[in-house]
């Protein structure tokens, strides 16, 4: 399920229904054997189920998810499920285990060159680091962000630039 459709039944209210749908598709993938199918429908799965505030379901789809992708060697896949997870504990209050996640799934993103969901994943843990009052951290997750946001222009390069400035006066970066 892409982002798309996703927030369409967010929009209509009908995550139940997104459920279902994910259910069946997990389903039709383990008739078929197809563990590549199976994890991004775990994975989809563990995201509608922590939007359905239901957390013990997403950890379970989640680490399935997981699991599934380290068996595929696939490194972007792994770094989705984990950002995932990160983002699960985020909001169960388990600060310390969503910084590692973070930066575990930024990490694995980039070596599946996924670059889309790195800068995401490396902008969540420069807010995260924000809320932790760790500002160098989170100016340096932010220029890493930056380094590698597709289709970067001119403004995100003077961002980036900025960003560093202060990390490299201090001999950080």
């Amino acid at each position: 399920m892409d982002q798309n459709q996703l927030q369409v039944y967010m929009q209509n209210n009908t995550l139940d229904q997104a459920v279902t749908l994910l259910e069946q598709e997990r389903a039709d993938a383990e008739a078929k054997g197809d563990k590549e199918k199976i994890a991004l429908a775990s994975n989809d799965l563990g995201v509608v189920f922590l939007l359905l505030e239901r957390t013990e379901q997403a950890r379970a789809e989640l680490n399935r998810a997981h699991r599934l992708f380290i068996e595929l060697d696939d490194a972007a896949g792994q770094g989705r499920a984990t950002g995932n997870l990160a983002q699960l504990e985020e909001r169960a209050g388990n600060k310390d285990a969503a910084g590692a996640l973070y930066m575990q799934a930024a990490d694995l993103l980039h070596e599946g060159s996924a670059f889309a969901d790195e800068y995401t994943t490396r902008r969540r843990l420069s807010r995260f680091y924000l809320t932790k009052g760790a500002t160098l951290q989170s100016l340096s997750e932010n220029a890493k962000a930056l380094a590698v946001k597709p289709d970067a222009n001119a403004w995100d390069n003077f961002q980036r630039w900025m960003y560093s400035l202060p990390l490299k006066l201090m001999g950080v970066g």
